[in-house]
């Protein structure tokens, strides 16, 4: 969820289910992870609609657009203490009461999508990290959506590139836009990141045959790549669909030594 989605993260609006779902994950001996946006605010979310001052202005005071992801968003401004205490007691109720080891971290650039108080872009998103880490303790945390030097040391995961496509073909504009290609550039010549400023997180790989453009030997290329030069490995598919040969890319993926 981006955070702006939450009204409040007590028990009226978030019942016993989500710790429920942590504790079955814990009882089969694995650790709980939770996806969230912290720092973006939606259009239609509680935050937008009652709490506008808690978001970033430009210096004529116009609300900044952050993304047009999934019908856009807006940021919040880490420095409003209202806004710290909020972000606050949300990882409080994820990692504390629910009890998820746990979260992946998206679009963290989003509160330096410009300058504010002062500060460079850059130097907003170093503090905005430090926080986040004060945030989490000692819990792990997956940054996504982040330039890379201001996550060094303060993530225990990262990912160091643009966001696998579904097909092979580059239409990509950027060198961080969703492009197959540029995500296996990405995570080859930012090896070198790994196990120094954090552990790489490649992005998925995908050897599905539905929803998918690419031919078998193309998506088993990344799967290797993935496998070679990164940390964490993701897939996003409904592994019971796959054939004898796909189990078999599967298994050689996730059981090949670095």
């Amino acid at each position: 969820r981006t955070v702006g989605d939450w009204l409040e993260p007590d028990k009226k609006k978030f019942p016993s289910g989500m710790k429920a779902v942590a504790d079955s994950i814990h009882k089969h001996n694995m650790l709980a992870g939770l996806w969230l946006a912290p720092f973006a605010v939606t259009p239609k979310s509680h935050i937008f609609k009652q709490h506008k001052d808690w978001l970033v202005r430009d210096e004529k005071g116009k609300y900044h657009f952050a993304s047009h992801n999934w019908g856009g968003f807006y940021a919040l401004d880490i420095y409003n203490e209202e806004v710290r205490s909020y972000i606050r007691k949300v990882f409080d109720t994820v990692l504390n009461e629910w009890g998820y080891d746990m979260v992946k971290l998206d679009f963290l650039y989003a509160c330096s999508i410009i300058p504010i108080h002062g500060k460079s872009r850059g130097e907003i998103m170093c503090e905005a990290m430090d926080f986040l880490r004060e945030c989490c303790g000692d819990k792990i945390i997956l940054g996504c959506g982040v330039p890379l030097a201001p996550a060094f040391g303060k993530v225990d995961f990262c990912r160091i590139g643009a966001d696998v496509g579904l097909g092979w073909e580059n239409n990509a504009f950027s060198r961080e836009d969703v492009s197959t290609q540029h995500t296996l550039m990405n995570t080859v010549f930012r090896r070198h990141l790994d196990g120094r400023a954090f552990l790489n997180d490649p992005d998925v790989f995908l050897l599905r045959d539905n929803n998918i453009q690419m031919p078998l030997n193309k998506r088993k290329i990344v799967a290797k790549v993935n496998s070679l030069c990164g940390n964490l490995l993701f897939v996003s598919d409904d592994v019971s669909t796959y054939t004898e040969e796909q189990k078999k890319i599967f298994i050689d993926t996730v059981s090949s030594p670095k």
